[in-house]
C-alpha cells in the first residue's frame, strides 16, 4: 500500500465518522423518503468506517 494512502486513512477515517454524525443529528427531521435514503447512506458510511478501521488496524499490526 503507498504511504500517502496509509497517511490519508486516519483522516479519511475522521471524515467518515463526522459524516454519520451528521447524518445522525438530522435523521429526526427526515420526511419519510428521506429516511429510506437516510439508512441507506448510514449503512453504505458505516461499512466503510469498518473497512478502513480494519485497514488502519492491519497496517497498524504488520
Amino acid at each position: 500500500m503507498p504511504l500517502a494512502t496509509m497517511l490519508d486513512m486516519p483522516q479519511r477515517r475522521k471524515e467518515l465518522e463526522q459524516n454519520l454524525q451528521l447524518l445522525f443529528n438530522r435523521s429526526c427531521q427526515w420526511s419519510r423518503a428521506e429516511r429510506v435514503r437516510g439508512a441507506a447512506t448510514i449503512e453504505n458510511l458505516t461499512r466503510q468506517l469498518f473497512e478502513i478501521t480494519e485497514q488502519i488496524d492491519s497496517v497498524r499490526a504488520a
